[in-house]
């Protein structure tokens, strides 16, 4: 196909020398993306002059009415034209020209909360237990699928679908006929899944990395840990390991069974209001660029170099967590580049554009849609307000459809045109809510990273250190908080009645709202006098006081608890467990980790809190409340097997070594079947 741009003008007669006069640039062709070598047509349309001259913006040039040029690499290109009089007189005018590399045939697969198939849109909806399929600007059906689905992925005819429940679906895109229904072990927990040309699939999940073909049957398996996102071709697959190790991120590779494992480390900084070091974590979101030469991998970053232990400097709410996004040689893992984020939280999710022109990067707190290029990862545009809890998001390379998953609305966006960048549509995804009001709104000010109240800037939600009311497997240096070394606690393990964090310091979830504002900068959810008035954490109660903290509250206590991969594929304990209980008992570890809550936390009769110093404590262990700390609240034991590294300071990487911090020293045998017994609690 060929571009013909034409450079429009007019004028009176050329013969009187009037100056030369150029229309605004018109690009004549439906697609303005070109392929690298591939020749373009340029002409100067009705624009008047004696002489047209162009410079490519390759460093090349060419004289002429009527040119045509290879661009031999791939970028975006301004083309100008500058027509000229024969008295010297000029004018000028510009085209930008997108020229990429040829995509793949087919295409890369995608695992994400949206697909599209053609003018179909599949969004998934986990409160709901609905995917609901979008064409045009209504809602045409929708699927009652498994328990909480998660992901989605589209190839061939068959529109995948992973749920939190263990199970896993193939739904024909076409007739959206339910067409195979997978029962999965306990505590698979699938978080993402690729669907394959012949019917077959993918799916990462807390057991590891399975291939299945199209009766379901599988064909191999991987083990890794704790995958975020998948993304792959018909030959090679590549995944991310959600929560990092303090080396760097991880990404990897599986190609004809063998896996090689690629490295993210940890971004320079400086850290400053605009840009910060940090950790790539929390990576989410994965996206093959569609000509696969590069991978772009999103999430946050974790200064877990800063703090006054650490490196003499306090935390700032700038300095703490951001949006980050890396671009990869996906065959290497080579850096090809890193995007700057300001007033951004986590990517939710990632999609280029079909010809690869421009990626899109939604953030998941912050509302924001930033459209960036492909090669330098420089910002080209972006959305701004497009909804709360953004985890989804495809293109035709003409529109956008961002998934508002807190808003529960498909919101469309324009890329193309003179006026582009602007909302098409807000279409509602939800028939009915499942949520009450109040847990609901819980959810929206968990993730509320663009509400000022929150954190000012963006950058800080509940959700930047406990995705999913989890935990992101850092430790926080808290010295300056009046704490010390702290690891980051999973919130679907709380004590129900409180106090709250590693130094019983809170008495209720409201007291968070002394963190938004002493550490997120947010102005609050409490009117300042009443915040006054109840300042102290251990103090007079906050709840009642604020709509937004009481349905925070709320939704924190309606936490599903996660199930534990350990177990039998039938959720029973497994014959090591069971011997592991019985040591846990000999050993009297259920006189501070008992009870159906694994916890002893709470209040002793002169309402201070229940602390125990069983041996941990190190001066580095900081301080409570600003005072002496002599001893921690007793963390339940629930959900271990998703909340490594261990102790309040992380320093254990691996419950064996916890234990023998606490004192407990068993032979092999005995220390293998307790850490199975505790990693198979729920």
């Amino acid at each position: 196909m060929v571009i013909l741009v034409s450079l429009l003008g007019c004028s009176d007669d050329p013969a009187k020398a009037a100056p030369p006069t150029i229309a605004p640039v018109a690009v004549l062709d439906a697609s303005p993306v070109r392929v690298v070598d591939e020749r373009v047509y340029f002409s100067k349309g009705t624009s008047i002059g004696t002489r047209y001259e162009w410079d490519f913006g390759d460093d090349t040039s060419d004289e002429g009415p009527e040119v045509n040029h290879r661009f031999g690499a791939p970028g975006r290109y301004t083309v100008t034209l500058t027509a000229l009089a024969e008295d010297g007189r000029s004018d000028t005018a510009y085209v930008t020209v997108a020229v990429v590399h040829l995509p793949l045939d087919p295409p890369p697969v995608v695992s994400g909360r949206l697909a599209r198939d053609g003018a179909r849109i599949f969004a998934a909806l986990p409160d709901h237990d609905q995917v609901v399929i979008v064409e045009g600007e209504q809602v045409t059906a929708r699927l009652a699928v498994c328990g909480g689905p998660r992901a989605l992925s589209v190839a061939g005819g068959s529109l995948w679908v992973a749920c939190r429940d263990d199970q896993l679906q193939r739904w024909s895109s076409q007739t959206l006929e339910l067409e195979l229904d997978l029962s999965l072990d306990w505590g698979s927990a699938p978080v993402a899944v690729l669907s394959g040309a012949d019917g077959g699939a993918a799916f990462a999940g807390a057991r590891g990395l399975v291939e299945l073909d199209a009766a379901g049957t599988t064909l191999n398996t991987l083990d890794l840990a704790d995958p975020g996102a998948l993304a792959g071709t018909t030959e090679t697959r590549w995944f991310s390991r959600f929560r990092s190790p303090d080396e760097g991120g991880v990404v990897s590779r599986v190609r004809d069974g063998a896996e090689a494992d690629f490295l993210l480390v940890a971004d320079p900084g400086p850290d400053s209001d605009t840009d910060a070091r940090g950790l790539p974590n929390l990576l989410g979101a994965l996206a093959l660029r569609p000509d696969g030469r590069a991978l772009a991998v999103g999430g946050t970053k974790a200064n877990i170099e800063r703090g006054l232990i650490r490196d003499g400097q306090a935390y700032t709410f700038e300095t703490a967590t951001r949006a980050s996004l890396r671009l990869i040689d996906p065959d290497t893992g080579a850096a090809l580049g890193r995007a700057l984020f300001d007033n951004r939280d986590r990517v939710g999710a990632l999609a280029f554009t079909p010809m690869g022109d421009q990626l899109i990067v939604v953030h998941h707190g912050a509302g924001v849609v930033d459209l960036l290029d492909p090669e330098n990862l420089t910002r080209l545009g972006g959305f701004q307000d497009a909804g709360r809890g953004l985890d989804g998001v495809v293109s035709d390379g003409e529109r956008v459809w961002v998934l508002a998953s807190l808003d529960r609305e498909l919101r469309v966006f324009s890329l193309s045109g003179a006026n582009s960048e602007v909302e098409l549509a807000r279409i509602s995804l939800a028939d009915t809510e499942p949520l009450t009001a109040e847990l609901l709104l819980g959810a929206q000010v968990f993730a509320g990273a663009a509400d000022r109240r929150m954190s000012q800037d963006a950058y800080i939600s509940c959700s930047s250190c406990h995705p999913d009311g989890g935990s992101d497997g850092r430790i926080w240096d808290f010295t300056d908080r009046g704490e010390g070394m702290r690891e980051t606690q999973s919130l679907t393990a709380m004590p129900t009645n409180g106090p709250f964090h590693w130094s019983a310091n809170f008495d209720e979830i409201q007291d968070f709202e002394n963190a938004i504002r002493d550490h997120q900068a947010g102005s609050g959810f409490l009117d300042d006098a009443v915040y006054g008035e109840h300042q102290d954490p251990l103090g007079s109660s906050k709840a009642g006081l604020s709509v937004e903290l009481d349905a925070l509250t709320a939704w924190l206590a309606s936490l599903p608890r996660p199930r534990s991969p350990f177990r039998e594929a039938d959720g029973r304990l497994t014959a090591a467990a069971e011997r592991g209980r019985a040591t846990f008992e000999a050993q009297l570890c259920g006189d501070c980790h008992g009870g159906v809550e694994y916890t002893d936390a709470g209040w002793n009769e002169d309402g201070s809190p229940i602390l125990h110093d069983v041996g941990t404590l190190l001066p580095s262990s900081g301080q409570r409340a600003g005072g002496p700390l002599t001893g921690l609240r007793t963390p339940s034991l629930r959900g271990l097997f998703a909340t490594s590294p261990y102790l309040h300071d992380g320093r254990a990487a691996e419950l064996g070594t916890a234990l023998r911090e606490h004192g407990i020293l068993l032979d092999v045998a005995a220390e293998a079947d307790l850490v199975s017994f505790l990693l198979q609690i729920e």
